[in-house]
């Protein structure tokens, strides 16, 4: 009813209002209005749309007191409270600061590749070097001149070997010399400085001059080693600008000609010496940017491939030798993670396996870390010596000296390196979790041998991410398995490296402070075995399995030293982790790996029934009840033992007989035949009668 009043009211309103629109277009100001012009009509309804709009947006207010904060009150002279406000201290938080931090880092480094780039083509441009324009070489014949251009070359060598700081100017003929369009010239001016560079280069780094260093009057031996040092450093940019800019053409690159891809070649390796012999000195971050974009693409000749093994070779050797600083190992990692990602993980699998060298990580603990920095922190105030108002201030300038010294001998704290450490670690792992979301099949193993070396130091927060990922995949694996009937000996090696670093994860954790379930791991191997069984290439890896074909022209790739591991290897190391390396064995499960391996051992070959028969013996060690397996004297159970049943709850294998032992003992192997009577005598609590 109050509904049909209300409609009833709105019409009448409606009915008025057009009334009195009708009374005011006959009235004055409605012939007014029709001699008002088009333009400006449009210009107020502009007007009132623009009002309009206005209205429409949201007001802000701003408060004058959000900045400040309330302090506590002061008395005045006059015993009055007067109320203080202060302005807020406002802290930047860490993540904020990392993403500043990294976007002022990709901003600077794109500006010095354009300043590298601006300065190579203006040498390009400007100073290009053509012998027979040159007043030297201009009489003589161009046999003539080739082998007069080596001997200047050879003899500037020379000088700069004998006397670096007197004909270090000599430096700038030789670059020079290597903008030369004549192969043989370019080619022998690029590698001549390379030994030149490691024979005179020092072991530290060069600083650039403050001002008042510059006006301050030294003696001529201190003037002399500044313009020497000075002036090595600038050649020796400008030389690693001109080997990376040649370096990043490859065979795959557009318009370039077969000098060029051969003057990439010879760069890239005169950039691996000078990276291995000159790691302490300027520059190595441009040194390291060069081999890591190397490495990122696919070699396509064995020239190119050549240069790639040397980069990733030079890389792992950086990071086995700085074991003890990890500054290097900090910039190498970092410029490898990047670049990864940049490429959306389509890299070789022996960029991921350089990880592995990471010589830094072996004694880094951070659990015990944490526990140090809490007990320097509860250091009690009554525990410090008492130190007077002179001794403090003595103390402090003894520890300024002793910073400045460090800083001048380049020496790494053990704070820096811990931190250096850190940070390594949470960039690989980071990495490591990026992959497996992906899922990029050729890196898989990879990263989930890098996962079961550097997992034990991974914190609690990225475990369950890791843990979560790993049986994500190992599901997804064992469902393709079933859905096609048939897996690949890559994907099975993918199954069982998740069953392993799984393990790894959890075995290193405080058992006090953290208790994970991997019984998902567990039925995942167990439901696996029989599939492994009828794997005929179980004891074959990459290494061993085929030859390459000599006659073969395509490229190939070698595989890398790391990751070779069988699949019978694997299976064994799985056993072992979950029967000896961790809590999560029990006598039901002793029972049902048992009764399983023993029928994979009617098929398995003759070294995996061996090493499986061994294993099957240490277990017996450890769960007795293994032995009632082999007889069924002073037994009583009910039911009957699935074999086809991948749970080993509903397998009942308490009731199973392991009746494999007559066929074994008929195997053409003596030592299958032998261990086999051992375990059956061991069993039955009789000696062993050879």
């Amino acid at each position: 009813m109050a509904k049909r009043v209300k409609q009833a009211v709105e019409l009448r309103q409606k009915k008025r209002r057009k009334e009195e629109d009708k009374k005011l277009e006959t009235s004055v100001f409605g012939k007014l209005s029709n001699n008002v012009s088009d333009d400006e009509v449009n210009s107020e309804e502009e007007e009132g749309e623009e009002v309009a709009e206005y209205e429409l947006e949201p007001r802000h207010f701003k408060d004058q007191n959000e900045d400040m904060v309330e302090g506590l009150p002061v008395r005045a002279a006059d015993g009055s409270m007067q109320r203080v406000v202060m302005e807020k201290q406002k802290t930047p938080r860490r993540k904020d600061e990392e993403r500043e931090a990294e976007a002022k880092q990709e901003e600077e480094e794109k500006q010095q590749q354009e300043d590298t780039e601006n300065a190579d083509k203006e040498i390009v441009a400007e100073e290009v070097f053509d012998e027979a324009k040159d007043d030297q070489y201009i009489n003589l014949s161009p046999s003539q001149r080739t082998i007069k251009v080596k001997e200047d070359l050879a003899t500037m060598a020379e000088r700069l070997m004998e006397e670096p700081e007197e004909n270090v100017l000599m430096i700038s003929r030789i670059l020079r010399i290597m903008t030369s369009h004549n192969p043989v010239t370019a080619k022998l001016s690029l590698l001549t400085l390379v030994p030149v560079f490691k024979s005179i280069s020092p072991g530290y780094q060069v600083r650039p001059l403050t001002e008042s260093e510059r006006k301050e009057k030294v003696s001529k031996d201190v003037q002399k080693s500044r313009f020497f040092e000075q002036n090595l450093v600038k050649y020796y940019r400008k030389y690693v600008d001109v080997l990376a800019r040649k370096a990043n053409i490859v065979g795959g690159s557009p318009r370039a000609s077969t000098l060029d891809k051969e003057l990439g070649v010879l760069a890239t390796r005169a950039v691996c010496e000078l990276a291995e012999s000159l790691r302490f000195f300027n520059f190595t971050d441009a040194l390291f940017k060069v081999m890591v974009r190397r490495i990122m693409r696919k070699p396509a000749s064995a020239a190119e491939y050549d240069a790639f093994k040397k980069c990733v070779k030079t890389l792992e050797a950086l990071l086995i030798e700085d074991a003890e600083a990890g500054n290097l190992s900090f910039d190498i990692v970092r410029f490898l993670c990047r670049a990864i990602r940049h490429r959306e993980f389509r890299v070789d699998e022996s960029v991921i396996n350089i990880f592995l060298s990471l010589a830094v990580l072996g004694d880094y603990d951070p659990v015990a870390t944490a526990e140090e920095k809490e007990m320097k922190m509860r250091t009690k105030k009554n525990d410090r010596v008492y130190l007077t108002k002179k001794q403090r201030k003595q103390y402090k300038e003894r520890k300024q000296i002793e910073k400045e010294m460090d800083q001048a001998e380049q020496k790494i704290t053990v704070e820096q390196r811990e931190k250096y450490q850190a940070d390594i670690l949470k960039l690989v792992l980071t990495l490591y979790l990026e992959i497996l979301k992906a899922r990029p099949e050729k890196l898989m193993a990879p990263v989930l041998e890098g996962l079961a070396r550097y997992g034990h130091q991974m914190n609690l927060d990225l475990m369950g991410d890791f843990l979560q990922v790993l049986r994500e995949l190992s599901e997804e694996l064992l469902a393709n398995q079933k859905a096609e009937n048939s897996i690949s000996s890559n994907q099975m090696r993918q199954i069982l490296l998740c069953i392993i670093t799984s393990f790894s994860l959890v075995s290193h954790m405080p058992p006090k402070k953290v208790h994970l379930d991997l019984n998902r791991f567990i039925d995942y191997l167990y439901s696996l075995l029989p599939v492994l069984s009828q794997d005929p290439d179980i004891e074959f890896s990459h290494k061993t399995l085929r030859l390459l074909d000599p006659l073969s022209t395509e490229l190939r790739l070698v595989k890398p030293s790391v990751n070779v591991s069988t699949e019978a290897e694997l299976l064994l190391r799985c056993l072992n982790a979950i029967f000896f390396n961790s809590r999560s064995g029990s006598n039901s499960r002793a029972l049902a790996f048992t009764k399983r391996l023993y029928l994979n051992l009617l098929q398995f070959p003759e070294k995996t029934s061996i090493a499986v028969l061994k294993f099957v013996d240490k277990l017996m060690s450890r769960y007795d009840e293994v032995k009632c397996l082999y007889t069924t004297d002073d037994r009583i159970e009910n039911g009957v033992y699935h074999a086809d049943s991948d749970s080993i709850e509903r397998a009942n294998t308490e009731v199973a007989v392991l009746w494999e032992n007559v066929l074994l003992e008929k195997h053409y192997n003596p030592t299958v035949v032998m261990s086999t009577k051992s375990l059956i005598k061991r069993a039955k609590g009789r000696d062993i009668i050879n």
